[in-house]
């Protein structure tokens, strides 16, 4: 499946499409733990959602370093988390001749939680600088996305990251079965081994151990956290329902973080 394309580099061919503070990261690094895959100078390159405009050169550029005889692996969240038409899935599929996209999602309201973290610690706005977590999920849901204030932004992008299933049948429409591969978060965290193995088998390639596979990485935010209970069932109410239909049209387990008035939410 590799492609060179005039010497400027291996065209990629696998897509990780995986919502932000989902476990993009961790599955782009074990993929490329494979001698057959590679990376490209960076692991988020948003190419077809960003910088599209930057054309392909530019794009390919960036995995000019990849081996002739190494596939490429392009792993950008916001392929997934900015989907509100068919647009990005229908220009990755015109792109690659038969292109693999994986899709990696997570528990939402623990998804949701773990992107504000990464926003307080990541991001200079002076709106989330005195909010704490609860103040935050405080905000009516509605006038979030209205987006009338700048809190009411911060918060309709958090909730809108966190709602899968109409982006999901955006992707599964545009590509076939043997195209789209669905993976949860958790299992990957649990079962490193036997989901690289279904990974690799999707990708055709010979399955590879790596002594990386279930070793655990944090990124910003990936902490225990509290949140209150009202924070919880506020989130909980809103966000389920999608991820239950999500679930259910993906063909993945469903399952809700179960909150624990000891240890609060369990965020990773």
């Amino acid at each position: 499946m590799t492609t060179k394309n005039n010497n400027v580099g291996v065209k990629p061919d696998i897509f990780i499409t995986g919502v932000m503070k989902g476990g993009t990261t961790i599955l782009h690094d074990y993929i490329c733990t494979h001698p057959k895959i590679a990376a490209g100078k960076q692991k988020e390159i948003h190419y077809f959602s960003l910088f599209y405009a930057k054309g392909s050169k530019w794009y390919e550029d960036h995995f000019s370093k990849v081996p002739d005889n190494c596939r490429a692996v392009d792993a950008s969240p916001t392929y997934f988390d900015t989907t509100n038409t068919a647009q990005i899935p229908r220009l990755i599929n015109a792109y690659s001749p038969d292109p693999r996209v994986i899709v990696i999602t997570r528990d939402p309201v623990i998804r949701a939680i773990s992107q504000f973290i990464h926003l307080k610690v990541t991001t200079a706005a002076p709106a989330l600088k005195d909010v704490d977590i609860d103040d935050f999920f405080a905000q009516d849901f509605n006038d979030a996305y209205r987006q009338s204030t700048t809190l009411g932004y911060y918060l309709n992008l958090v909730l809108g990251f966190s709602l899968y299933t109409r982006k999901f049948l955006t992707y599964r429409q545009e590509f076939e079965k043997h195209q789209l591969l669905v993976l949860d978060n958790d299992e990957l965290r649990q079962t490193p081994e036997h989901v690289m193995e279904k990974v690799f088998t999707f990708l055709d390639v010979d399955y590879v151990h790596s002594d990386m596979f279930g070793v655990e990485k944090f990124s910003n935010g990936s902490a225990l956290n509290k949140i209150s209970l009202d924070s919880y069932n506020k989130l909980a109410e809103f966000l389920y329902p999608d991820y239950k239909r999500y679930c259910h049209q993906a063909g993945i387990p469903y399952r809700e973080a179960k909150y624990d008035d000891e240890q609060k939410a369990s965020i990773g």
